[in-house]
Order: structure tokens, then C-alpha cells, then sequence
């Protein structure tokens, strides 16, 4: 008997890239915009919003290592290499995350969340390339969480990626977190990139809809309906986000003079180039799913941000966290004892506070604010 011919299964992507207007279609329409004034990450910052913070825990979970591996189409193929970035050169606690979350791939390779996860961490420390890799295997395995479709588009902006295929990757993130209004800021701006200024304008809209708030989407509006030639519908937006707290940044103001100028009015046009070309302010994109991305860095230079942060906020138990971190890399760095020991000291242990701003005072005898705060704490130890 013979054989029927075996049927070849189709390679499955994790998204086709979105159809549209050229880039270069559009491209002198979409250079008179203003700089993106977005900032693209957050320095390890905290966003002390309430709503943001349940936000974060809403979106972001840990990759679960008790889940079954997938099976059948989903799985991964059996040509897929796991990044392996040197990590030699690299500082302890990173390198300890690298080894531990790619590990965890090799030993689950059929796991979109540990893909995930790898993808983060990468991401977290500038390893683009790698990050690129797993966010585009996780969005394979793992096609219905948003965030490694959100990821792949953002690490892909940076590594100046294909702009249709950055916007279908917004795109799709959009479609299944239709909940979360950066994402659409974010679709707004890589449409804006892409030329497609109508739906550029759709998605601020969108992200105004669900955040009537937001700035920037305001901001982003505002240029893209300027670019279309609606100077009026400009003014108000623009004039919007300005309310809203972009009165400090350059792109907004530059935008406003351009748009008074097609106004016609001169004065204000004037008024506001004069306020741009002394404002420095970036404004800020509330994005709880880079926010976690940027807490997932350990190095001790982010690490010891935070605990700044952290301390000023009255949070010295998570600052002490973040310390033993630095501690790790840095064990002789004055600084690094000090807050330890300020940490101790308002935790009630002034003892080992104690010890800490001795320490501190052997490696900078000439730190008057380390002479000063253990004074301090001798004082409460006689008191």
C-alpha cells in the first residue's frame, strides 16, 4: 500500500504584520510633529497613585513554574535556543537573575510565562536582543496574555524595529487588555511614526475614553489632528494636556505656537515658542507594566534609587530590601551603610544602627551628615 503524503503544518507567527500606509507614504506629514515627548521608561521609579499600584498587581504575575508545559501546536520547536547573554562581567544579584530565569526556560521550554518572564528580566537590564527573542517565543506559547505583545512592541521601538509590525503588536495588546489606556497612547504614537494619522488620532481617543485624564494622550491628540491640518481642534487638546500638567513641556508649547500660528494669532504664537525654548519637562506616561519592568532591575545603581525613594516615602523596611542588594556589589560604600543604618534606626533597632553608622563614619570619618546621625542614634542608646 502506499503512503499518503504526510500534510505540512504551517508555521504559526505571533502576529502578521499590520497592513497599511507605507511609512514613507506619509513620512514629511509625520516629521512635523514634535519630538515624542513620552518618557520611555521610568527609571526604577515608584508612582505613588493608588489606582496604578492595583493596577500593577492586576497586570503582572510572576511566571507560575507549577503550570503544566503546553502541548500539541502551542509547544515550543525543537530548534528554539535559549539566549544565553554573557553574564560573567555582570554584578551578583543580576547575573544570579539572568542564570535562575533561563534555567527555568531550559527546564520549561514549552512555558510562554517562563519565556515571559526571561524576556522581562532581559528587558530590565538593557539586554534588548534578548529581550526581543523571548517576548516573540512567549507571545507564541502564550497568545492570549497582552503583556508579551505589549513588551515585544516596546523593546522593538527601541531596537527600531519595523513600524507596522510595532503597531500590530500594539495592537493585539490593545485587543486583549482593552481595559489599560497607555496601550493606546502607545498605538497612537507608533501610528504616528507609521504615518497613519487618522488612526493615530483613533487611538488617543481611545485612550481618553478610558482616561479622560491622561496628558499625554491629549498632547498626542493635539499634534496629530495639527498635523492633519485642524489647527482649532489643536488648540483645545493641546491646551488640555497644558491644564493637565504639561505646562513645563517643550513639545506642547512648540505645538501650541505652531497651532496659533495657523491661527493666526501671532501674540500667543510668540508667547508660547518663548515658553518652549526654556521648558524642560518631560511629561510622564503612567505605564504600570514598564513600571514593574523597571522594579524587576537589581543592579545596585537602581537599587540604590530606590531605597532613596523609599526612605523619603517613610518606607524603611523596603528600602532595607533594596539595600542588602546594593550591599551586595558595593559592601564598602559609605552611603550604603549609612541609609542601612538611618533604616535601623527608625525601625527601632538602634543598636544595629549603631553599627552600621560606625561603619559608615570609618569609611567617610569627614561626612558630616554621617557624624551627625550617629550622634543621633549614641544619644537615643544614653538616653
Amino acid at each position: 500500500m502506499s503512503r499518503k503524503p504526510r500534510k505540512k503544518k504551517k508555521k504559526r507567527h505571533a502576529t502578521p504584520p499590520a497592513r497599511g500606509a507605507s511609512p514613507s507614504k506619509l513620512r514629511s506629514t509625520a516629521r512635523s510633529l514634535q519630538k515624542r515627548g513620552g518618557v520611555a521608561m521610568i527609571s526604577g521609579g515608584f508612582v505613588l497613585i493608588a489606582g496604578l499600584l492595583l493596577v500593577v498587581a492586576l497586570v503582572w504575575t510572576e511566571p507560575d513554574e507549577t503550570d503544566p508545559p503546553k502541548t500539541g501546536e502551542a509547544a515550543a520547536e525543537p530548534n528554539r535556543s535559549v539566549p544565553a547573554p554573557d553574564t560573567r562581567h555582570m554584578e551578583p544579584p543580576v547575573r544570579s537573575r539572568l542564570e535562575t530565569a533561563r534555567r527555568t526556560v531550559e527546564e520549561r521550554p514549552d512555558s510562554g510565562p517562563a519565556w515571559g518572564g526571561y524576556g522581562a528580566l532581559c528587558d530590565a537590564h538593557g539586554l534588548y536582543d534578548c529581550a526581543v527573542a523571548c517576548y516573540t517565543v512567549a507571545t507564541e506559547l502564550d497568545p492570549t496574555d497582552f503583556r508579551w505583545f505589549y513588551l515585544l512592541a516596546f523593546v522593538s521601538e527601541l531596537r527600531g524595529g519595523s513600524p507596522d509590525r510595532i503597531v500590530a503588536y500594539y495592537t493585539e495588546a490593545s485587543r486583549l487588555e482593552p481595559r489599560l489606556p497607555t496601550i493606546f497612547y502607545r498605538l497612537g504614537e507608533a501610528l504616528t511614526r507609521a504615518g497613519r494619522l487618522a488612526e493615530a488620532a483613533n487611538a488617543y481617543r481611545k485612550a481618553l475614553e478610558i482616561d479622560p485624564q491622561l496628558a499625554v494622550a491629549h498632547r498626542g491628540l493635539g499634534q496629530v489632528v495639527l498635523a492633519q491640518g485642524d489647527a482649532q481642534a489643536a488648540v483645545g487638546s493641546l491646551t488640555k494636556a497644558i491644564e493637565l500638567g504639561a505646562e513645563g513641556n517643550p513639545a506642547t508649547l512648540a505645538s501650541l505656537a505652531q497651532a496659533e500660528m495657523r491661527r493666526g494669532n501671532t501674540a500667543a504664537a510668540e508667547a508660547y515658542a518663548q515658553r518652549a525654548a526654556s521648558a524642560a519637562e518631560e511629561l510622564p506616561v503612567p505605564d504600570p507594566v514598564r513600571l514593574r519592568i523597571q522594579q524587576m532591575n537589581v543592579s545596585a545603581a537602581q537599587s540604590a534609587a530606590r531605597a532613596v525613594r523609599l526612605i523619603q516615602a517613610g518606607r524603611y523596611e523596603a528600602a532595607l530590601e533594596q539595600l542588602r542588594i546594593v550591599e551586595q556589589t558595593r559592601p564598602d560604600e559609605p552611603s550604603t551603610h549609612y541609609r542601612i543604618g538611618v533604616c535601623l534606626a527608625h525601625l527601632g533597632k538602634p543598636d544595629e544602627a549603631l553599627t552600621r553608622l560606625e561603619r559608615a563614619a570609618e569609611l567617610a570619618p569627614d561626612n558630616e551628615v554621617v557624624r551627625k546621625e550617629l550622634e543621633r542614634v549614641r544619644g537615643l542608646l544614653e538616653s
